[in-house]
């Protein structure tokens, strides 16, 4: 199935909950939004399994700093909608030009789906980071990597880890929370550094 938007407005809230770009510890090679690196790009396909039934789509993800462009396209490239957010508000267009306003994704999502989601981690579980939540079990694999994190309610898995310049990345994201399933395949990852 393709992605509707109805399931668009939910994964975008979803995936952009977070207003800023994370920190890491210093044991972790992700220096995301630290020292030269400023922000990432990336750019694949997702699938969203929820018992109405499951609908594919790709996506395209850029983080610069506080703000957060996403958009959603169908699996032939078809937009589907656009989310920006920054630290002041969060602004989602949909195919058929309905726009909604929130000063942050947990008020768009009640607006948009009638309840409101667990938003805070994403932003950090997308890099295999652990979110500054309370609560969070990670285990590695025999490399080192992230390989499942349990937090705020979500469960992830993390698969085909690569280099991308100095940072170590995922390419296939599994999450799991109740009966909500999203798996995220990411085809580039792009890694934008400062002047410095």
């Amino acid at each position: 199935m393709k992605l509707t938007r109805a399931c668009a407005a939910g994964l975008f809230v979803l995936l952009c909950g977070c207003a800023s770009l994370p920190r890491t510890s210093s044991n972790q090679d992700q220096s995301i939004g630290q020292g030269a690196v400023q922000g990432f790009r990336f750019s694949g396909r997702l699938a969203v399994r929820q018992p109405s039934g499951t609908e594919t789509g790709k996506i395209d993800w850029v983080s610069r700093g506080a703000d957060q462009h996403v958009e959603l396209f169908t699996p032939l490239g078809s937009t589907v909608a656009q989310l920006d957010r920054t630290p002041q508000s969060v602004h989602l267009v949909l195919s058929d030009h309905r726009e909604f306003w929130a000063n942050d994704a947990e008020r768009l999502t009640q607006s948009v789906l009638g309840y409101a989601l667990p938003l805070e981690g994403l932003p950090w579980w997308v890099l295999g980071q652990v979110a500054p939540l309370d609560g969070a079990t990670l285990t590695r694999d025999p490399q080192g990597n992230p390989d499942t994190l349990v937090q705020a309610g979500w469960r992830l898995h993390y698969e085909d880890w690569r280099r991308v310049g100095d940072q170590s990345l995922p390419g296939i994201i599994s999450m799991q929370h109740e009966e909500l399933a999203i798996r995220l395949r990411v085809d580039q990852w792009i890694i934008e550094k400062g002047g410095k």
